[in-house]
Parts: C-alpha cells; sequence; structure tokens
C-alpha cells in the first residue's frame, strides 16, 4: 500500500514533489485552511509549504498512521512539537541545512527590500499618489550612505544584510551570540552598543521558544531615538505592545516586517491594528521566501528528504 503524504504547498509544484518521492507514496495536495486537519489524522508524512495553518497536539495524537513531518520552511512553530516528540516523530525542517540554504537569497531579498521601503516612506508616498498627490517634500528619505546598519543574528541571511548595506557604503555593526567569527562585512558588536548607535536595525535569529519576546521593552528602549526596525525572523520574537507604544512615542520612527506574532489572524496583532493607520509600519504577508525558484528548489530537497528517511528507516 502506498504511503500517503499530504502535502500543503502551491499546486504547481504537486507534480515535481510526486516525481521526487517516487511511486510508493501518494501526494494528496490540499489547501492550507482548517480542512487539512481531519486529511491530517489519516496521513503517513505531511509535507508542509504554506505555514498557514497551526497543528495542535489534539490533531498529532489522532493521526495513528503518522511517521514523518517535512517542512519547506526553517520556521515550525505552528506545529506542536512537544507532541511529536512525545511519539517519536521526527520533524525535519529546513534550519540547519547550510549547503542547501546557502543558495537561496530570496528571504535576504525581501528583508533588505523592506529596510528601504521604510527607509523611504515609501508605502504613505505610494498612497499619496494613488489619491492624486504630487509633493515629494511630504516624503524626506534616509540616504543609506554612511548610515549605521545593525545586524542582529550573523546567520546566512544577516551576512547577506552585511554585504548588500556594505554595497551601499553603510557602517556594519553585527551581533550574534551563538557564532563568533562571521561575515568581515560586519564589526561584531555588543548588543546594546548597537542597538544605541544604529540607525537600522534588522534581526535575523532563529524564532523558537527561547526567542520569545527576544526584542522586549528594554532593547526597544535601547535603540537610537528615530531608528528603523525590520524583522524577517518571526513575530514571537519581538514584543509588538511595546514596539507600538515606541512608535507612538516616536522613538522608533518606522518598522519593516513580514512576520506577525498572530499570523495569519492579523486583528490579534497589536502590530497590525497600528499600521491600519499609521503609515510607518509596512507589513507584508510572510512572503521573504515565497519565490518560485525558491520553493520549487526547496519542495524538491524537502522530497528528497521524504525518501531518504523511509529508505534509512526501512518503512518502505
Amino acid at each position: 500500500m502506498k504511503k500517503k503524504v499530504l502535502y500543503t504547498g502551491p499546486v504547481e509544484f504537486t507534480g515535481a514533489l510526486q516525481e521526487v518521492i517516487g511511486p510508493d507514496f501518494e501526494v494528496e495536495r490540499t489547501e492550507p485552511d482548517d480542512s487539512l486537519l481531519a486529511k491530517f489524522e489519516k496521513a503517513d508524512v505531511f509535507m508542509d509549504a504554506s505555514m498557514k495553518v497551526r497543528v495542535p497536539a489534539s490533531t498529532i495524537e489522532k493521526a495513528a498512521n503518522l511517521k514523518l513531518i517535512v517542512t519547506a520552511t526553517t520556521g515550525a512553530d505552528h506545529i506542536d512539537q512537544k507532541a511529536l516528540a512525545a511519539r517519536n516523530i521526527p520533524i525535519l525542517t529546513l534550519s540547519g541545512q547550510k549547503e542547501f540554504l546557502k543558495g537561496l537569497s530570496a528571504a535576504a531579498e525581501h528583508s533588505w527590500l523592506l529596510l528601504l521601503a521604510v527607509s523611504r516612506k515609501l508605502r504613505s508616498a505610494i498612497h499619496h499618489v494613488e489619491g492624486g498627490g504630487w509633493d515629494r517634500v511630504q516624503f524626506p528619505g534616509i540616504m543609506m550612505r554612511n548610515r549605521t546598519l545593525g545586524v542582529i543574528g550573523m546567520g546566512r541571511i544577516g551576512s547577506l544584510m552585511a554585504r548588500y548595506a556594505r554595497a551601499f557604503e553603510m557602517n556594519v555593526l553585527g551581533y550574534d551570540s551563538e557564532i563568533k567569527e562571521f561575515s568581515q562585512d560586519a564589526t561584531p558588536t555588543e548588543l546594546d552598543l548597537l542597538l544605541a548607535t544604529s540607525d537600522i536595525v534588522t534581526i535575523h535569529i532563529p524564532r523558537n521558544d527561547a526567542t520569545k519576546n527576544f526584542f522586549d521593552a528594554k532593547k526597544i528602549n535601547m535603540m537610537k531615538k528615530g531608528a528603523i526596525l525590520i524583522n524577517t525572523s518571526g513575530g514571537s520574537i519581538i514584543d509588538e505592545e511595546a514596539l507600538v507604544k515606541a512608535l507612538e512615542e516616536g522613538r522608533v520612527a518606522g518598522v519593516g516586517t513580514d512576520v506577525l506574532d498572530t499570523e495569519p489572524k492579523n486583528e490579534d496583532s497589536p502590530l497590525w491594528r497600528h499600521a491600519k493607520n499609521n503609515e510607518n509600519v509596512i507589513i507584508t504577508p510572510h512572503i521573504g521566501g515565497f519565490c518560485p525558484e525558491a520553493v520549487g528548489l526547496s519542495i524538491r530537497f524537502s522530497g528528497e528528504r521524504i525518501l531518504k528517511y523511509y529508505k534509512e528507516n526501512n518503512l518502505l
């Protein structure tokens, strides 16, 4: 009997996934909504490339045939990993897959896009023109040359951000509690100094239980007055209520983020509610890594990992 793989990625890559894992598996593609939970309970493998639906312990406990979860993403905090561990079910994410990930730059490129968009007041300028206006004096921008970028997390994406900043002739400070030797594009700096002196701070650390609310009120208050904050790592990393307060008080000039703590339930996010009436915040719907080239490569790589796991554990 074929092993059932429940897949929640883009429909156009369903065939590619089936091709990679071969005839011993049957791929069932489903929409990433609450309807997948019932299908999940009958799956042997869950292959997630959407991160849109939370998979709670109650669903995992009912999935009697489940042997493996694979995600085509680096993060997986939408899946109850304690429930998986209780059943000895592995979860394979892209986190730590350095050889594969070094060929992907989409998330770093999007982070840089947000940085420039907030710095040049792009959201409000676009809305101004759409409303019939044409007054550039309302939108003074920030020239990147000679400004200071503070990069928190000097892994793959952080290192690319440092490289981009150097191309713009910026000064670059880097902080990482784990990596001691990192890109020559950034000067190693203690976190408090980075926050106090950077015109723009960009966060690129893993999203997990240990980093929840890492960027809290204390760190936000340490930022240089009028600085800009960029986050494409994870919504839970930042204390959104503290950030909104800093925005309201003018201590933080602007925010660009691709993630929310409550995503996809926007209405529960303090930052999203603030952004509805304040154009110095730009929010995108977790699209940083979502380019067809990157997604296709990630799904094929994840399919290869499914096949490898089953072969190594004599499950075929």
